[in-house]
This record gives structure tokens, sequence and C-alpha cells, in this order.
């Protein structure tokens, strides 16, 4: 599981990482920042995709235009 998968998961089971990150918005630099402050090690270009982290249609899945596998 890469990081960014890891993160996302986390976000989904833990009430207040999911509120911290549904409170930051759309500012992914800004997630990738709460992330690592959190323990994880990913940068906004393995979000973004360009290391096959994640799909359009994963994306598209997110509310609010977060980049992360959050049902929220």
């Amino acid at each position: 599981m890469s990081e960014v998968e890891r993160f996302s998961k986390d976000v989904n089971e833990n009430k207040e990482m999911l509120d911290a990150v549904k409170n930051i918005g759309n500012d992914m630099a800004k997630i990738v920042a709460y992330a690592n402050s959190k323990g994880y090690n990913f940068t906004v270009a393995d979000v973004d995709g360009k290391h096959g982290e994640l799909s359009e249609k994963q994306l598209d899945k997110v509310a609010g235009g977060g980049a992360f596998m959050v049902s929220w």
C-alpha cells in the first residue's frame, strides 16, 4: 500500500483526521503538509498521479475537490 493510499484509508477511519482534511479544503499542498506532519511521507506529485497513485475516476469520487478517496 502506498503512503497516499495509507493516508486515505486512515482519513476514512479517523474522524479527527477527516475533519482536519475537510477544514483544509482544496489546497493540496496544505493537505500533503498535514499528512507529512502526521508521519506520512508523500508529495503533491504523488497525489497528482505522476507516480500512478490515484486515477481520475478516484479523484472524481471525492467531495469538495480534495484528492483523497475519502467517503464523507
